[in-house]
C-alpha cells in the first residue's frame, strides 16, 4: 500500500508537471482543479506504472 507522503509528493510533482505543459488558455486554477478532481487512491493506484509526468499529459488531455 502506498503512503500518504508519498502520494502527495506524487501529487505535488503531477501539478508541477501540469503547470509546465498546461497549454495556453489553461488556468493555473483550472489545472488545480483538474488535478484535484482525483483522489489519492486513483493517484496512487497509477503511481506504478506512470511517471509525474506522464500522469500529467494524460489528465490534461
Amino acid at each position: 500500500m502506498t503512503e500518504k507522503p508519498d502520494i502527495d509528493l506524487y501529487r505535488e510533482q503531477v501539478l508541477q508537471a501540469m503547470l509546465r505543459l498546461k497549454g495556453e488558455g489553461t488556468s493555473e486554477e483550472e489545472v488545480i482543479s483538474i488535478l484535484d478532481s482525483f483522489s489519492d487512491e486513483e493517484l496512487a493506484f497509477g503511481m506504478p506504472f506512470n511517471t509525474p509526468d506522464e500522469t500529467a499529459r494524460m489528465l490534461l488531455e
